[in-house]
Order: C-alpha cells, then sequence, then structure tokens
C-alpha cells in the first residue's frame, strides 16, 4: 500500500502524562470553585466520588467479539512494488485490486487514541478513528484476501499492547485522584470554617449571600450525566500572532459588538496589566473559554505565547467531549498535535466578517 494510502498512525499526537499532569490544576480549580455551601453541607466522601467520576479518565476497550470485515474493487498504487518493472516511480502507477476493511468496535473516549502513553516504541499501529470503530484498511492488488488478515492481526495486536500501557498509566492517575481530591476538600473546608468563625467573631449580624447549589453528585451519576464543567469566562478566546493581527482585531470587534465574552488581548489591557502572563494565559485557554479559535500561520507556529496559548488548549482537549479548538487557516502550516483531519476555516477565502459570523453560529448553537 502506498504512504498516501496508510490510515492514520494512531497513539502519537500528544503526549498522555503530560496531560494527566495538567489535569491536577483542573481538579484543583474545580474544587476551589464549588459552592461553599454545598461543600461544608455534603459528605466528604460525596464529594470525592463526585469529583473522582468527573476527571477520572479510562483507556478505551475494544469489543472483539463484534469485529467484522467488507472488501470492495479499487485502483491499487503499485509504484513502490520494487517486484514489477516500472519506468517512473516518482509517479502512481495504478492496477485493479481490492481494498479490505476490518472494523473493532470499541467502548470509551475516541480521543484517547491520540495519546502515547508513556511506554511506547517508534512504530505505532494504524487505523482510522471512525465514531466508535477502528478501521483498518489494506490495499492488495488482485484478490489476494488472506494477506490482509496477516496484517490486521498483526496490527491489532499492537493496538491491544498500547491499550494495556495506556490502561497501567490511567489507573494508577485514577487511583491517585481521590487521596488528592480529599486533601484539596479538607484544605478548602479547614479555610471556609476559619472565615466563617472570625466572620462571627466580629458580632455583626451577617449578610446570607445566596449560591445556586449544583445538583447531587449521586443524582448526577444516576441520570447517567457527567457532571457539569466550571462555567467560564469567556465564550471564545483567539489565539494568534501578532503578524495576523490586523485580521484578528476585525473579528474580535465584530463578535464583541454581537454581544459575545471574547478574549482578546487589547479588549483586556487593564485585567493584563500586572498580571503573570504564562499562569494567566494557560488558565484562560484551558480552562476559562467554551471555545479557542486558534488562527493558524507559519508566524503561529514559530512564537513562543501563541505555542503557550496551544499547548493548554490542546491539554483542555483531552477531556473536552465535545470540539473546544477551532481552527482557522492563513496558510497550510503544520501545526503540532492538530490532526490534519480536523475541519477548519480557510481564511484565504473568508473576511472577517465573514469568519465572526460562523463564530456567532458556533457559539450560538452550543449555548
Amino acid at each position: 500500500m502506498a504512504r498516501h494510502d496508510l490510515p492514520e498512525s494512531l497513539f502519537r499526537q500528544y503526549n498522555l502524562r503530560a496531560s494527566l499532569d495538567n489535569q491536577d490544576g483542573a481538579v484543583a480549580q474545580a474544587v476551589e470553585e464549588y459552592p461553599a455551601e454545598s461543600l461544608l453541607r455534603e459528605p466528604e466522601a460525596q464529594l470525592v466520588e463526585h469529583f473522582t467520576e468527573r476527571f477520572r479518565v479510562d483507556a478505551p476497550v475494544l469489543t472483539e467479539g463484534a469485529i467484522s470485515v467488507a472488501a470492495e474493487e479499487s485502483q491499487v498504487d503499485v509504484s513502490q512494488d520494487f517486484d514489477r518493472a516500472i519506468y517512473d516511480r516518482g509517479r502512481p502507477s495504478y492496477v485493479p485490486g481490492i481494498e479490505v476493511t476490518y472494523y473493532v468496535p470499541f467502548t470509551g473516549d475516541h480521543n484517547l487514541f491520540k495519546f502515547a502513553p508513556s511506554t511506547h516504541d517508534f512504530n505505532p499501529p494504524r487505523a482510522d478513528v471512525v465514531g466508535q470503530e477502528l478501521h483498518f484498511r489494506y490495499k492488495r492488488a488482485g484478490a489476494d484476501v488472506a494477506t490482509t488478515k496477516v496484517d490486521f492481526e498483526r496490527e491489532l495486536a499492537k493496538v491491544r499492547q498500547y491499550l494495556g500501557w495506556m490502561s497501567n498509566e490511567t489507573t494508577m492517575y485514577n487511583s491517585s485522584l481521590p487521596p488528592k481530591i480529599r486533601s484539596r476538600v479538607a484544605d478548602r473546608r479547614a479555610r471556609l470554617e476559619r472565615t466563617n468563625a472570625e466572620m462571627q467573631s466580629l458580632g455583626i449580624p451577617l449578610r446570607r449571600v445566596q449560591t445556586p447549589a449544583p445538583p447531587p453528585a449521586a443524582s448526577v451519576r444516576a441520570a447517567g450525566k457527567p457532571p457539569s464543567p466550571v462555567t467560564p469566562n469567556y465564550d471564545v478566546a483567539l489565539s494568534f500572532a501578532g503578524e495576523n493581527r490586523a485580521y484578528v482585531e476585525r473579528v474580535a470587534e465584530a463578535i464583541k459588538e454581537a454581544g459575545v465574552n471574547v478574549f482578546y488581548d487589547r479588549f483586556e489591557t487593564a485585567t493584563l496589566w500586572g498580571k503573570n502572563l504564562v499562569d494567566h494565559l494557560a488558565n484562560i485557554y484551558q480552562h476559562r473559554s467554551r471555545f479557542v479559535v486558534m488562527f493558524i500561520s507559519k508566524f503561529y507556529v514559530e512564537k513562543a505565547f501563541p505555542t503557550h496559548e496551544r499547548q493548554h488548549a490542546q491539554a483542555r482537549a483531552l477531556v473536552a467531549k465535545e470540539e473546544y479548538i477551532l481552527p482557522a487557516r492563513f496558510d497550510d502550516t503544520e501545526v503540532p498535535g492538530l490532526a490534519p483531519t480536523v475541519a477548519y476555516a480557510d481564511l484565504r477565502n473568508l473576511s472577517p466578517e465573514q469568519l465572526a459570523q460562523l463564530i456567532l453560529s458556533k457559539v450560538g448553537g452550543k449555548r
């Protein structure tokens, strides 16, 4: 099979260990932002279970009892078959053949097939992730079906091996969650109780501040729904290189005028003044936005701050249950960790105002 016909390489886009480490900050923030009255009132065991279920990560599990296969006629490129007499191997040379696809269902988060476990080799397995299935595709000249099964079984064995490595790592991470969460809950409770005691000692009637309590963790689990994420500050954050500011600023102004809460640095001059920008921007692009629009260009991948923003947005993608990064391209520059199959907006064919309308449609559709 020619290289351009090969399925995607699995387990190679992101670093699993780094992403799990980044989760510690998300756990800490979630505990800090949990309504104070609920944190003091609810049993510790229920809180620990609530946050553990919210932040646990489980490796996908193959449903091997439901594997199926299909074959269809195809034109096969044999230009790299050195057993054939071909004059110009720099150009495709097609002959009649077949394409055989093996379908392997799985349960769990399909995004985890993008992450490399700490234990891995330099030849990861290949398959296309389509919904909740892995598709293993093989093209052969003529009608040689039998050899595809040998190749499939070899690749499937590698997938099992990688998932085993991933399962070991995620199991260790999941087991570390309850004590970490218990400690953070206890720390915040102690601070809240100390503050309440000091307020009582003032001898002045206290005003009760009403905050909406979240549904109890048990009822959320009973309904089969994941806990609600922390409410972000921004509907959308814009990540870009300074060389593309003129275009991005028109987008920012258009969506702000439409009432969208957008993070754009020039709208935040006073807020950013004196901040540690490394920490502040990490928080915005990983935790405080519903979407991140990534303005991709050759400048974008070269600059330090856009790289910093991108890495934290990609860490959020590990736990996001739906699209989070919205790529918008000025050119075809490759972005580390961004799959080429992710749909993008082509800015070569869109005005800033047209892109703003796309963003408004996206934000409006998720409210």
